[in-house]
């Protein structure tokens, strides 16, 4: 159930937070420099808590607010998704068409209109916020330059990428000055490969299930991580995990055998949290980090 009311929100991140100890919440030091920030952070010896489209159960998803939230929450990550305008900007936003997330029917008496059919001074536009609350009317679709600015500013960017060719945004990322700070994945992991041929370095996370070769999905049985699609991201040039709950604790060991970090996305109940934390998953994706880091803390305690 989303929380619509702002104060309340921020009173369950607060309670959330005082369950753990300083170095508990600690995220990698925002004034390190970048690689080493990046690196600090994948060395963490605790599961990391990664936000979901910013903290999306508290605010309006992929937008500048969500994104405040999550740094507000110590997340370790924050994640996001970007298409193309149709002038070739990358925009934050995380559907194909624009009618769940913004007032794009109203405003143009259209339905299933697809992000990348509109240039980003119709998109700037719309309002994303209210759909969620009106306490955000108003909210816009950032691109992922604003993006980037919030979140770099005290955390890491997960970058989604749902559309979009490997080159422009790898010549974003080196105008920012951001290339060795950011994760980037995507289900396409043709996608993933092009990137990496561009910037080797940079941490990669496929995510999983890829569609098969056809374009379909594979049989619900079929989707479980194993070797085989350990195998197929390794040679795309990836070095996370990204999967859905349809791990187990062999696959996620045989993972981590390879040196490749296991992240689930999207987890927003404490009991499948805490399962996926015993198998030793090393990170979750959630809409409440503040979930997250309750039963992170709780967990801790239990062990003293």
């Amino acid at each position: 159930m989303k929380l619509h009311n702002i104060s309340v929100t921020l009173l369950v991140v607060l309670t959330a937070i005082l369950f753990l100890t300083a170095a508990d919440c600690a995220r990698a030091d925002a004034d390190a420099e970048p690689t080493e920030r990046l690196e600090a952070l994948m060395a963490l010896d605790r599961p990391l808590v990664i936000a979901h489209r910013g903290y999306s159960m508290a605010a309006p998803e992929n937008t500048l607010p969500a994104f405040r939230l999550a740094l507000w929450a110590h997340s370790d990550l924050v994640e996001l998704d970007y298409f193309h305008s149709s002038d070739g900007i990358p925009v934050v936003f995380h559907d194909r068409t624009l009618d769940r997330t913004t007032n794009s029917v109203e405003l143009w008496g259209k339905e299933d209109v697809p992000i990348a059919s509109k240039p980003y001074r119709a998109l700037r536009e719309l309002d994303a916020g209210t759909w969620f609350s009106e306490d955000f009317a108003g909210a816009h679709v950032p691109t992922l330059d604003e993006a980037l600015d919030v979140i770099q500013s005290e955390s890491i960017t997960l970058i989604e990428r749902k559309q979009g060719d490997a080159q422009t945004l790898f010549e974003l990322l080196v105008e920012k000055n951001m290339l060795d700070d950011v994760v980037v994945q995507a289900f396409d992991w043709d996608f993933l490969a092009d990137f990496h041929d561009l910037a080797p370095n940079v941490p990669l996370g496929a995510l999983g299930p890829p569609r098969q070769a056809d374009g379909s999905r594979y049989p619900r049985d079929e989707r479980y991580l194993d070797t085989g699609f350990l195998d197929r991201l390794e040679a795309a040039g990836a070095s996370v995990v990204g999967w859905n709950r349809q791990v187990t604790p062999e696959s996620v060991k045989q993972a981590q055998d390879r040196g490749l970090p296991v992240w689930v996305y999207t987890i927003n109940e404490p009991d499948e949290a805490r399962r996926l934390l015993d198998m030793g998953v090393d990170g979750i994706i959630t809409d409440n980090p503040a979930m997250l880091w309750k039963v992170l803390a709780l967990r801790e305690d239990s062990t003293e």
